[in-house]
């Protein structure tokens, strides 16, 4: 039932709701805090230029109809950009039709909205479109529901006169929902509570996309609880003007999809946690965690960090890419730009660690692979700026050396010196005073308490710990409950050559069957072998020999390098996994699984809304294999997600690709 408002103006002009005794928006900011906490809040732009489908947008709170001219006036400007580049590009982007839904149970009269929007000039033009649309006469006898038209039909707003809730619920939608992104608006919830009940975000969950976006000027902590109760990851963020902080959020666990072994813990934010390791994936982890406040223990078994996979000179940086897009190529596509913002984000601020974003030339020595770079330029899957397809002659001027092959570049790969990046990772990590090295220190033994804490056994001691992280690669796969996890470690040796006239000039990283990498200090690095379930790291002698031999095979007489130009060798260990894309988050009840999804045996689409039981307080981050430097960072912020609350990085696919319990369900829908 709609009601009319109970609308003044003040001095300045601003409307005023004595009802409620609230604003409809602060007119000392006048849109700027409306278009921080919805528009950049919710990443619109982006959004409507990646969309494939028709984009809808849904509003509680249509009041002054601020939000939807703020967004008009977006749409408008992003297609106006869009009319200034080529057309004759495929890859250009073309920008979505919008619908916009907004539910108001107490609109304002014409002649109101009109009032309201004359104090905010800067949108004039937008505001005089709206109100020639506008329906007229009593707000208490408008029609319930009206849809108005802007921008030549691709723009449509679609005004509902109702209670929030009951309007809500009278949409349909499919299974994979109809909003895309969320503006809750609407008069403070502790001046209208009636709006913002369980009710109204059971509807807000049953609408929303998978990774649906949320934002509202409310940090309420009724409102958050209820957000996350219907699946919804939130985050406060800093704003600027009258509200300080605003909500955003993320629709990333959804209760009702009937796969509820996807759905991972929810816990409270913790104060402090600890991680077991010292490589590139504690490292990231301890930064990430950091930042968000969390204090972090790290338990170092060596008395450096930095010591075991991590402690190459040189490391390459790539994501592994196949000539069609599949979930493992999606994940290392958006792993490496992740790590690339990362690690550039570093710099920027002023660590210093060796490194060059040279490129890297994925060389086509035979015939296989020259077939495979065609198959890359006719499926034409990845952009240009990712990967692209060069002759000899280019190949040649990008490596500054004669190869005479063509191959794959990748223009933003490169490589960094891995020991320096870990250790300005943890520099940056005690600078927010919330890290703490425990080195020397190896972890034995975990042992889970009657609190749900964690007793350590070390070579140091004992230790009691409420929050286990384990990070340590191939070292912990032997460490009780972790061993239980199908992870297998990968001995590689990896040779360090002494540069000379032929290849010093070498200007991008090479992969062939192995890799070689530019000059850094005099030093190039090449190899690597793979030996699995080894986990020997003594130096072999006849793993430079493979080295040496396998670069001549593919790339032959580049170097003119002989064993007495090795300066020295490194053979570490690789963790991974059986599907080779890494492992992040809680540690599941085996047990527990086996016994509850029981029926995927029988039926793998059988629906389960029982979320997957784990063990309490225990969560690895591992499995990154031959790539940390490249998934670390993403996989780092998924984790820091799970232990405080925060919106997930990736999508729900992506997340239970990563998830620890994945390999538990493939067994029971494969009764193993």
């Amino acid at each position: 039932m709609t009601t009319s408002s109970s609308v003044n103006f003040n001095k300045n002009g601003a409307p005023y709701n004595t009802q409620f005794d609230d604003i409809y928006f602060d007119i000392n900011t006048g849109p700027a805090q409306s278009k921080n906490i919805y528009i950049e809040g919710n990443n619109i732009a982006k959004k409507l230029l990646c969309s494939k489908t028709p984009f809808t947008i849904a509003e509680t709170g249509f009041g002054s109809g601020l939000n939807f001219l703020l967004t008009l006036q977006a749409y408008q400007e992003i297609e106006a950009q869009l009319l200034l580049q080529p057309k004759n590009s495929e890859e250009s982007p073309k920008l979505a039709n919008l619908t916009f839904i907004s539910v108001e149970k107490y609109p304002l009269t014409l002649e109101e909205l009109k009032s309201a929007l004359s104090v905010l000039p800067e949108l004039a033009r937008f505001s005089q479109q709206l109100i020639d649309k506008y329906p007229n006469g009593e707000a208490s006898k408008f029609s319930t529901q009206c849809q108005l038209s802007f921008l030549d039909g691709k723009v449509t707003l679609k005004l509902i006169f109702d209670d929030a809730c009951k309007a809500l619920s009278a949409i349909k939608a499919s299974k994979l929902g109809l909003v895309d992104v969320w503006y809750l608006d609407g008069f403070s919830p502790a001046k209208n509570p009636e709006m913002w009940s369980p009710a109204l975000f059971e509807q807000i969950a049953r609408l929303s996309k998978d990774q649906a976006s949320l934002s509202t000027f409310t940090i309420s902590g009724k409102v958050r609880r209820q957000l996350v109760d219907v699946g919804f990851r939130t985050q406060r963020i800093l704003s600027s003007g009258y509200k300080k902080e605003i909500l955003t959020a993320k629709y990333q666990q959804n209760k009702t999809s009937g796969k509820g072994y996807q759905l991972r813990p929810k816990i409270t934010k913790p104060g402090q946690v600890a991680i077991i390791g010292g490589g590139i994936a504690s490292a990231c982890a301890a930064y990430a965690l950091t930042k968000q406040g969390v204090k972090v223990t790290l338990y170092c078994k060596e008395s450096r960090i930095a010591q075991g996979a991590s402690s190459n000179a040189i490391g390459a940086i790539y994501p592994l890419l196949h000539q069609q897009k599949d979930d493992i190529s999606e994940f290392y596509q958006q792993a490496f730009w992740h790590a690339k913002t990362l690690y550039q984000d570093l710099l920027n601020q002023g660590a210093n660690f060796s490194h060059s974003w040279c490129g890297l030339l994925d060389v086509s020595y035979n015939e296989s692979l020259i077939k495979r770079q065609h198959s890359f330029e006719n499926i034409n899957d990845w952009p240009y700026d990712l990967i692209h397809s060069v002759n000899a002659e280019q190949a040649n001027h990008l490596s500054n050396i004669q190869l005479n092959l063509g191959g794959l570049f990748m223009p933003h790969a490169g490589w960094v010196a891995p020991a320096q990046l870990v250790e300005q990772l943890f520099i940056a990590a005690e600078k927010t005073n919330r890290l703490k090295l425990i080195i020397s220190t190896d972890v034995k033994h975990i042992e889970k308490q009657a609190d749900n804490s964690w007793a350590l056994q070390t070579s140091n001691g004992n230790f009691s710990e409420n929050i286990l992280i384990v990070c340590g690669g191939a070292e912990t796969i032997n460490l009780n409950i972790v061993n239980k996890l199908p992870l297998s470690s990968v001995r590689g040796q990896v040779t360090s050559m002494r540069t000379n006239e032929s290849i010093k000039k070498l200007s991008t990283v090479l992969c062939h069957k192995g890799y070689l990498t530019p000059e850094d200090k005099g030093i190039h690095c090449i190899g690597a072998t793979f030996s699995k379930d080894d986990f020997d790291t003594k130096n072999r002698p006849e793993d430079d020999t493979f080295n040496l031999d396998m670069l001549q095979k593919c790339l032959p007489n580049i170097t003119q390098w002989q064993i007495s130009d090795i300066n020295k060798s490194k053979a570490r260990l690789r963790c991974t996994t059986p599907d080779h894309l890494p492992m992040v988050g809680a540690v599941p009840d085996i047990k527990a699984h086996q016994t509850l999804y029981s029926h995927l045996a029988k039926d793998k689409n059988w629906k389960y809304d029982q979320p997957a039981p784990v063990i309490d307080n225990l969560y690895v981050m591992t499995g990154l294999g031959a790539r940390g430097l490249c998934s670390a960072p993403l996989l780092a912020d998924i984790l820091a997600a799970d232990i405080c609350g925060t919106p997930y990085p990736v999508d729900s696919k992506t997340l239970f690709n990563l998830s620890v319990n994945r390999f538990v369900i493939r067994d029971i829908i494969k009764r193993k």
